[in-house]
């Protein structure tokens, strides 16, 4: 074979595998889009060395006034609409970190848990103590009847849907 087929051969095949791994991470996504459990899953799975913990759990912490950092790392426009008492919104991990610096735990949500899972294991990596995502995020806790602020600090009860696919996952 000539030196421009092998090389021929040798794109078509990269571009092959870069058109299974779109196709791969799309159906993961549709995938996580069927269930609040579906989307938990998949973020656990995307994210293995981030730790959850549970609405419950945070809800727990909230009552019994225990040291914990929220950090909302939603987009404006959604922060804007609702957030869980007492979380501050903090756009980078550096600012995070500064925040919660001589913090007992600091715990991080998004929507569902993906954005939130990931900024989690940057914290980590910068040095904070114990860090955790919450698990199904804003969507899960509001699912669950948990209270919620707005930007006001008034009582709300909507949430931002992030978009029109992943706002499916919020109960009406």
């Amino acid at each position: 074979m000539s030196r421009k087929g092998i090389i021929t051969v040798a794109l078509l095949f990269l571009v092959a595998f870069l058109l299974l791994q779109v196709a791969t991470r799309g159906y993961r996504e549709i995938e996580a889009l069927q269930s609040m459990e579906k989307a938990m899953a998949a973020v656990r799975r995307d994210f293995p060395e981030a730790k959850p913990v549970s609405t419950a759990q945070l809800a727990a912490w909230i009552e019994q006034k225990e040291g914990v950092v929220i950090i909302d790392v939603r987009a404006p426009e959604e922060f804007a609409v609702s957030l869980i008492p007492g979380a501050r919104r903090e756009p980078t991990v550096l600012e995070a970190a500064k925040m919660a610096e001589g913090s007992m735990r600091v715990v991080v949500y998004d929507a569902v848990g993906f954005r939130s899972a990931e900024f989690t294991e940057a914290l980590a990596a910068a040095g904070c103590g114990e860090t955790l995502y919450l698990e199904g995020g804003i969507f899960q806790w509001a699912n669950e009847g948990r209270p919620l602020v707005g930007a006001d600090g008034e009582p709300s009860t909507k949430v931002h849907p992030y978009n029109k696919l992943w706002g499916r996952l919020v109960k009406p």
